[in-house]
């Protein structure tokens, strides 16, 4: 035997040895797991998942294929934290317009199991814990909570689901939000079905293949077939937390994806349920409530002739103007879909999801002899669009992309509120949308979309006694601007919002103005006199040059990360100081000057100081233009935005002559 087969059958053995160590036996806590008080392998873990195990396996039911999950888990809570973990929502679909496709819970168990004087009690969940509700048209949840469970109990549920919903199997994620001891995913595959599986994550999870052999009763005769035993099973996998910085951290987690490609039993019926992002097209033009709305008629087609379109320079103009009428007739309602309702009722409701207003909006422009065409997505806080097989549960919503000319497309909204033409939400700014083109349907990326930007000039003196008295202007362009007016239309008033500015920057603000803050334009601007004090100890002042910070503390305080850093969108922010210093002193010490950069070039900072005559020039640039950074990066970033914020916090100091 050589070294490499010795290490093959050592692994084997040590996966082997950590399998059997696992309790596979519901009903049957054991010691350790009742007297465990800390989770070894994480300590600060409020709760574990110390097993957990799914088998799906695929059988003909009455006029096709059925599949059934069966779920086991067993937890362990820990803290008072963890106690939350003991409750349970299944989600399954059920149409409300009475589909014949259902999916069924069957046999829901969950107990608690303590230990009271030495005995194992054991409390079990009755029927009055158990609540459904209904969450959308066509999907219900099944909550359950487990009685007197608390710090020190172990927790055990089991269920299983039957689905019609064969061609749509549910993904299988060995990774929590708490750690996971054992997971274990097994699927029975008969050789009449086709899947494509893959699976990703940080964790890395065993896969074994078995062969294997069943019987299926399809059409009243009984059908002998070859299967195959696919099993998955992950060990001590840690606790994927949400964290700042993250739009999605469910789809970071080590996971099974499962696409149905179709099934053929020979001389009996065959389907083909595998498909291209071409047919997913065709079926969204097919769609009486996509591919319809697409088509329909303008119903402001008369209230557009007082928009005097034709005397309007640009496409972007004209679109302005048509948003701002069809704003004026209808508000968002805080919802986003897919798919659009009757345009008449939209009206007379005077309110829509960002569907509904989008489709009229397009029914406007094509009046207007503009063409658009909707850019079709998954939010950045849902589960991204799979790169290797097409999926049209995933689409959730659309922007509207605006053909400007031959070659350039704009993008605009109806959640809008604050933004403009390529100033979308950076919920929507993902990096993979599809353009609905007919004959010309692509993929875009909408996060290098528009400019943001913050550009500050202040001209401030300094007296020998610390007070400083300034001016500041302001620039604030695309999501900066419209960051900018969702806080002004926030606060209660004028007077408010003046008071939020003092708190934030430390300063008494004397004269306050801004300029269109209520127009829907992609820049506002704002310039205000103010006056604030600076540190005097003898002979010294002690002043910040920056006079308001723009990072006083890094937001990355933890050494290590386990996810990525996704940043909303990219930014520019631009400070230049001028400061006039009291006579008779001089410059004692000044912060060093700096240009750095991230390896990658994303992120970068420039910052230096001048002295001219008796004034100081601060010159400070910030650029962000990477919007992602994985967790092998993050040392870096911590260590730039660290750096950044030290040099927010630097300190000028002037000595008395």
């Amino acid at each position: 035997m050589n070294l490499l087969s010795a290490f093959v059958l050592l692994a084997l053995f040590s996966i082997d040895v950590a399998a059997q160590s696992v309790n596979r036996k519901m009903g049957k806590p054991t010691a350790e797991e009742l007297n465990m008080t800390v989770y070894d392998a994480d300590s600060s873990a409020v709760a574990v998942v110390l097993y957990k195990e799914s088998y799906v396996s695929y059988d003909w039911g009455r006029d096709d294929f059925q599949v059934t999950y069966n779920f086991k888990r067993r937890i362990k809570i820990l803290k008072e934290e963890g106690v939350e973990y003991a409750n349970g929502t299944i989600v399954y679909i059920d149409k409300k317009d009475k589909s014949l496709l259902k999916e069924h819970v069957y046999g829901l168990e969950a107990s608690a199991y303590n230990l009271e004087n030495g005995k194992v009690v054991r409390n079990k969940m009755k029927d009055e814990n158990v609540f459904t509700e209904r969450v959308t048209d066509n999907v219900m949840q099944m909550k359950y909570a487990v009685p007197q469970a608390k710090v020190g109990s172990v927790v055990e549920v089991e269920y299983k689901i039957v689905s019609d919903y064969f061609f749509q199997p549910r993904d299988w994620f060995a990774q929590e939000e708490i750690p996971v001891r054992y997971a274990e995913l097994e699927m029975l595959i008969p050789e009449f079905i086709s899947f494509n599986i893959e699976n990703h994550g940080a964790a890395l999870l065993n896969v074994t293949s078995t062969p294997s052999n069943q019987n299926m009763s399809i059409g009243g005769g009984l059908v002998a077939c070859s299967s195959e035993e696919r099993k998955y099973v992950g060990e001590y996998l840690p606790a994927i937390k949400d964290e700042e910085y993250v739009w999605c951290p469910r789809d970071y987690l080590t996971q099974v994806n499962i696409e149905f490609n179709g099934y053929d039993i020979p001389g009996v019926i065959h389907q083909s349920y595998s498909g291209s992002w071409d047919q997913v097209d065709k079926t969204l033009f097919d769609d009486s409530d996509f591919g319809g709305r697409m088509k329909a008629s303008n119903p402001l087609r008369e209230e557009m002739e007082a928009l005097c379109l034709d005397t309007l320079p640009t496409v972007e103009r004209k679109v302005v103007a048509i948003y701002g009428l069809l704003k004026s007739r209808v508000k968002w309602n805080g919802k986003y879909a897919l798919r659009g309702n009757n345009f008449r009722q939209v009206l007379k409701d005077g309110t829509g999801d960002n569907a509904d207003i989008n489709f009229i909006l397009m029914s406007m422009l094509k009046d207007a002899g503009i063409s658009s065409y909707p850019v079709v997505m998954s939010r950045r806080d849902e589960r991204a669009l799979p790169y290797s097989h097409p999926s049209i549960d995933r689409l959730s919503t659309f922007v509207v992309g605006v053909l400007e000319n031959e070659t350039t497309l704009m993008f605009i909204d109806a959640s809008v509120e604050h933004g403009y033409v390529n100033v979308l939400p950076p919920l929507l700014m993902t990096s993979r949308a599809r353009l609905m083109m007919p004959g010309n349907c692509q993929w875009i990326n909408l996060q290098q979309l528009g400019s943001h930007s913050l550009r500050r000039t202040i001209q401030a003196s300094l007296s020998a006694e610390g007070a400083i008295e300034g001016l500041a202007s302001t620039y604030y362009y695309g999501i900066e601007a419209a960051d900018k007016r969702e806080g002004y239309f926030a606060a209660k008033d004028s007077a408010d919002y003046v008071k939020a500015i003092e708190e934030d920057k430390s300063i008494d603000v004397t004269e306050y103005n801004s300029f269109s803050m209520k127009d829907f334009t992609p820049v506002v601007r704002d310039v205000f006199k103010f006056t604030k004090s600076a540190d005097v100890n003898g002979d010294y002042i002690y002043v910040n040059p920056m006079l308001f910070a723009h990072v006083e503390a890094s937001p990355f305080v933890n050494e290590k990360r386990d996810l990525p850093v996704e940043f909303p969108n990219q930014t520019q922010y631009t400070v230049n100081v001028v400061l006039d210093i009291p006579e008779g002193y001089v410059v004692e010490d000044k912060p060093e000057p700096c240009n750095i950069k991230m390896s990658d070039g994303g992120l970068s900072l420039l910052y230096n100081i001048v002295q001219q005559g008796n004034k100081l020039v601060l010159k400070y640039s910030f650029n962000l233009g990477n919007m992602m950074y994985l967790p092998s990066d993050y040392q870096e970033l911590k260590w730039f935005w660290d750096f950044v914020a030290e040099k927010n916090n630097a300190m000028l100091v002037l000595k008395k002559q």
